[in-house]
């Protein structure tokens, strides 16, 4: 039978290519694991792996098992649940953070629906920026973070609740001459280094860029894949600084608004098609953004 552990078991043994190896690298006996890998492929009536003397690679079929399992345990998993909390009398919503971005609006407006939805469950869950958009498809989750809007997508069954344009900011080491700065300029940046995404990932970041790359030759822009915990570091030990969202949006870093106009947009992420639930959520955020700056 399909479980998420032995999907994680034949991850490891794509990962090192060596039966021998997962073994060691998941604390079994290399037999069990063997013996497991062999249950499986006799229940589904096709190899999974490839062995020879090279190495253990996954068959074609095996990859395209592989990769689809995900997203049906997932469903199976979800469905379970909806049937659970369904028999209990419960709702639930899942909504999709990235690490170390988190939401900046989520947090009060997931306080006030839960005082007018009590029945409601709110579950904050981390999920990679190379996926986010991929596992939100398959309904792994069911709203996005503010942040979200301002990343490029491709996907159809997706609409988004515009909250706020804010200025972008840029975070400095507290022992950044600019710290105490109201706001910054370009002026102020150059001869410095700015880390900001890559060009692709985000709207307002390629904006930017493609205006530094023509009127501001002298800040150089070193690109990065994502927010981590390393970015406070290299601020702190090197000339660095770095392209934020909001004032709160990193911590360990001072962040200051820039003074140029470009602007990100922020706003609720959901499905074209949703329940009632995330209907409430979507009408109370309108609400909450007509009385009061939730961005403050």
């Amino acid at each position: 039978m399909l479980t998420p552990e032995l999907l994680e078991r034949i991850k490891a043994i794509r990962d090192t290519g060596s039966f021998a190896k997962a073994a060691d690298k998941l604390f079994l006996s290399r037999q069990a694991l063997l013996s497991q890998i062999t249950s499986l492929e006799q229940e589904i009536g096709f190899p999974i792996f490839c062995r020879s003397a090279k190495g253990t690679v996954l068959t074609n079929a095996g990859a395209m098992f592989f990769t689809e399992s995900f997203g049906i345990l997932d469903s199976y998993q979800r469905l379970l649940r909806k049937c659970n909390e369904e028999a209990a009398g419960r709702h639930s919503l899942r909504i999709g953070s990235l690490p170390n971005l988190p939401g900046i609006s989520l947090p009060t407006i997931c306080r006030e629906y839960q005082k007018i939805y009590p029945n409601v469950a709110l579950h904050f869950l981390d999920f990679p920026l190379k996926y986010y958009f991929d596992l939100f498809n398959i309904h792994t989750f069911d709203i996005m973070t503010e942040n979200m809007m301002n990343y490029h997508h491709h996907l159809e069954n997706l609409d988004f609740l515009l909250l706020r344009k804010v200025p972008q900011h840029i975070g400095v080491s507290e022992s950044s001459p600019l710290a105490r700065k109201k706001k910054i300029s370009f002026k102020d940046l150059r001869g410095l280094t700015l880390l900001m995404y890559r060009k692709g990932i985000g709207k307002s970041e390629d904006q930017l860029r493609e205006y530094l790359h023509k009127n501001e030759p002298d800040i150089n822009i070193v690109d990065i894949e994502l927010y981590d915990t390393s970015l406070t570091a290299r601020a702190f030990m090197s000339n660095c600084v770095v392209l934020l969202y909001t004032k709160k949006s990193y911590p360990g870093l001072i962040s200051i608004p820039a003074d140029w106009d470009i602007t990100i947009d922020l706003g609720i992420g959901y499905h074209k098609q949703h329940n009632e639930d995330v209907t409430n959520l979507i009408t109370l955020t309108e609400e909450l953004n007509k009385k009061m700056d939730i961005f403050s």
